[in-house]
């Protein structure tokens, strides 16, 4: 059962087997926006405007992975944000930045599933790197015996490999002292900057795979010398997404049954 009764409010969330049951309650709109006791929550809330905003745009910049996720990855990226947002110590409370290109290392390693980890379904050492000056990445696959290294729980009959590589800017107030904002810019290169295999067959050896992948420079996020801007963060992501054969020769990806990661960040 959900939806609201009285003072309760009932409802599901992802990643919960259960019915969340939460009380209403706590001060109005009008008293929150007003009322000096409550000036910390003024500055906190507008704060935590600018760790959605950014955490929004995070998630938009890796938006083939969106298939592989099995719980609110919105809201765990939001929370490292408010991380990063509180190693900002020169702006004042309420107008804090969130400066990810200096804290870049606190996204590797973070996983679009919380039910298995990419390496526990690809279990081959997978290389890879970005060229920054470049702006471009490389992964290496190895040869693949699908029967002992790969992990297909589900059993489907087959599987493939996602790839991108995208761009965040770091997000700061206005000049107004109101707004967070960031720079205009490409999150990727849909032609170079993502990589979708074909449908692989989940069975005997697979030739190993290198990928490609570039990320645009523009006016946007390059300084005068043609290199691309210091706050511009550059996310490198590899996912593995399985699928069932339905009508004719098309194959539906199957929901939960793959995963995927931030392999870097540069």
């Amino acid at each position: 059962m959900t939806g609201s009764m009285a003072t309760v409010s009932m409802y599901t969330l992802q990643g919960h087997d259960q019915v969340i049951m939460r009380t209403k309650g706590g001060p109005n709109k009008y008293q929150i926006k007003t009322k000096p006791q409550f000036e910390k929550v003024r500055r906190n809330n507008a704060e935590w405007k600018g760790c959605t905003r950014m955490g929004s745009q995070i998630r938009t910049s890796f938006l083939e992975m969106h298939s592989l996720e099995d719980y609110p990855v919105s809201g765990a990226l939001n929370a490292i944000c408010k991380q990063v947002q509180k190693m900002d110590t020169e702006s004042e409370h309420g107008k804090r930045a969130i400066f990810l290109s200096k804290h870049k290392e606190i996204l590797s390693g973070f996983s679009f599933s919380r039910k298995q980890v990419l390496e526990s379904l690809l279990r081959v050492p997978v290389e890879s790197g970005i060229d920054r000056e470049k702006g471009t990445a490389q992964i290496s696959i190895p040869e693949l015996n699908t029967g002992l290294f790969l992990y297909n729980f589900q059993k489907l009959s087959y599987y493939r490999i996602k790839a991108c590589l995208s761009g965040v800017c770091d997000m700061h107030i206005d000049e107004y002292g109101k707004e967070y904002i960031h720079a205009p810019y490409n999150y990727c290169w849909k032609q170079k900057g993502i990589f979708v295999s074909e449908w692989i067959p989940a069975r005997g050896t697979q030739p190993a795979k290198q990928i490609a992948l570039e990320y645009p420079f523009d006016k946007y996020n390059t300084t005068p010398e043609g290199k691309l801007a210091d706050d511009t963060t550059l996310i490198l992501t590899l996912g593995i997404e399985f699928g069932k054969p339905v009508y004719g020769n098309l194959i539906e990806p199957v929901k939960y049954a793959g995963t995927g990661k931030v392999l870097r960040v540069g």
